[in-house]
């Protein structure tokens, strides 16, 4: 099954959020999205018994298909090959950070560079795993069957702020990791009966050129290990995401480096879900 995220008619994200069921080149609706996800698996029986949309696809608004109060937990160095280009160790144990949720973008939004980070935005393709079912103390078989879907994002990155953490022995990534409208998310998501997340190729396309391309089956931790791993410390629930790590090929690791200015256009893809593509824009766009 393939489900959307979009703004209703006339309404405004995030405060009107819906989520739709895609049936060949339309939508039916379902539900706000706080309401979707309080019974999803309701709303699943009752979107399997659907046949025909009432809505365009071509029409939507299309907006993130996760609750505005979702937790984004994020993996770091979670492929061998990123850690290498980073000059960072493999870790040993799923390394976790947060994004904010006020920070999410869609399809066809423009992510601004703020002054802070003079030479660009680096790109991060990801995949992103979206949690079903209230998540405690899991072991992986759980926290596999507990994935609703899965769907494309780039962890675009403010590089400045983050290397100028990393020179305190308490540094921590969240400036750098949660600059204005950074986190590009797709709206459609891809059911987990429907797609395997084992071996996914997956790219960043940076002004038509091809940055990364990489494939699921070199992560460090897979999908359920990280959710396994996450639940242990922290509940996880309905709506919430894991963005599971990036392949190498990103802007700081290469020589010299390469970072996205003003006017570039980020196209990100993930094999069996689809693509978004985005806008970089200067830091008056922020206002």
């Amino acid at each position: 099954m393939r489900f959307v995220g979009y703004v209703k008619s006339g309404g405004r994200d995030p405060h009107d959020r819906m989520m739709g069921i895609v049936i060949d080149d339309d939508v039916a609706p379902l539900a706000t999205i706080d309401t979707f996800y309080e019974d999803l698996s309701g709303w699943r029986r009752r979107a399997s018994e659907l046949r025909h949309g009432k809505i365009p696809l071509a029409e939507l608004t299309l907006a993130p298909p996760v609750p505005r109060d979702a937790k984004i937990v994020c993996a770091a160095i979670n492929y061998v090959k990123h850690g290498a280009e980073a000059k960072l160790p493999t870790p040993t144990f799923p390394n976790l950070f947060a994004r904010w949720a006020s920070e999410l973008v869609v399809h066809g939004a423009q992510i601004p560079v703020p002054a802070a980070e003079p030479d660009g935005l680096d790109w991060e393709v990801e995949l992103a795993a979206i949690v079903g079912v209230t998540t405690i103390d899991a072991d992986e078989k759980t926290a596999a069957a507990n994935v609703f879907g899965y769907t494309v994002a780039n962890d675009v990155s403010g590089r400045a702020a983050q290397l100028q953490s990393t020179t305190l022995s308490t540094g921590q990534w969240a400036l750098g990791k949660n600059v204005d409208r950074s986190c590009a998310i797709g709206s459609f998501v891809v059911t987990a009966d429907a797609i395997s997340p084992a071996n996914l190729k997956l790219e960043s396309i940076v002004d038509g050129r091809v940055m990364q391309h990489g494939s699921t089956a070199d992560m460090v931790f897979s999908v359920p290990q990280l959710i396994a791993f996450t639940s242990r410390h922290v509940t996880l629930r309905p709506g919430d995401v894991i963005l599971t790590g990036t392949p190498d090929g990103v802007g700081i690791g290469r020589s010299p480096r390469v970072y996205m200015k003003p006017g570039a256009s980020l196209t990100t893809w993930v094999e069996g879900i689809g693509s978004i593509t985005n806008k970089i824009v200067d830091s008056t766009y922020r206002k």
